[in-house]
């Protein structure tokens, strides 16, 4: 079972379902949400004043080295049994952006290419389906910067509400980054889907004030409070460049 830790105020008491990809989790239900987020209003999602943003900040993990922009007024909620964070605009965290990374260095002899992404398709797409009422809108393969990997558009049942939710599974060297947005009910992504993407184009393998030329402040990365045992919070073995990995993909041809 999957929970999660406010970063701040009282723990809330969450249950969370999760489909298993490459030991990878995806973290899936919560449960003790305020009951008013839950009946599907009839309003139009783009006039909902919800969506204007009041200020952003980074998010910046200099262990796992990424980084993205990031609303100021959401709250962040801290992932118990994996390595990973949520922001989300309401205190129901059903309805926000998730973010979980992990080291697949022990699982995988060399670096994620395109000749795996049928194998690792077939295995994420099993997983989702395991979801209650679970229907794939779209999936697609996808690249980001140096990253490899997927973009699934789905529909499924949680806590006996409808949620949409858009995830990416990206692959940089022998890591795996589990990026969506999601909203329940699936009006709750249609107000937030444009925040979602600004946050996911944002994300970057490095830190994007040193991108920008912006001095970075000593001690200003995130640091994880989920606490659960045995989380692995720092990776095995830190990403090589692009041109390392394509060196050694060539060694081991020849």
């Amino acid at each position: 079972m999957v929970g999660m830790v406010p970063s701040g105020g009282a723990q809330p008491a969450p249950d969370q379902l999760t489909a298993t990809i490459l030991l990878s989790t995806i973290p899936k239900t919560y449960e003790n949400v305020k009951e008013e987020n839950l009946s599907e209003p009839t309003k139009d999602p783009t006039k909902d004043p919800r969506r204007m943003l009041r200020g952003l900040k980074i998010h910046r993990d200099e262990e796992w080295n990424y980084s993205f922009w990031r609303p100021t007024q959401w709250s962040r909620f801290d992932m118990r049994d994996q390595y990973g964070f949520i922001y989300s605009p309401e205190e129901d965290p059903r309805t926000g952006f998730y973010f979980a990374v992990a080291d697949l260095s022990e699982e995988l002899e060399q670096a994620v290419t395109e000749e795996d992404l049928p194998a690792l398709r077939e295995g994420l797409l099993d997983g989702l389906r395991n979801l209650e009422d679970c229907e794939i809108l779209y999936e697609k393969e996808i690249s980001k910067e140096e990253a490899i990997g997927f973009e699934v558009m789905l529909t499924f049942t949680l806590d006996g509400e409808m949620c949409k939710r858009l995830m990416r599974l990206l692959y940089n060297d022998r890591h795996q980054f589990t990026i969506y947005g999601q909203g329940v009910p699936v009006y709750e992504y249609e107000v937030f889907h444009d925040t979602y993407e600004f946050m996911y184009s944002s994300f970057t393998f490095g830190d994007l004030r040193d991108k920008l030329g912006v001095p970075v402040p000593p001690g200003s990365t995130v640091t994880w409070s989920g606490g659960g045992a045995g989380v692995r919070t720092s990776p095995r073995r830190h990403r090589r460049s692009p041109e390392k990995v394509s060196d050694s993909h060539e060694s081991n041809a020849t």
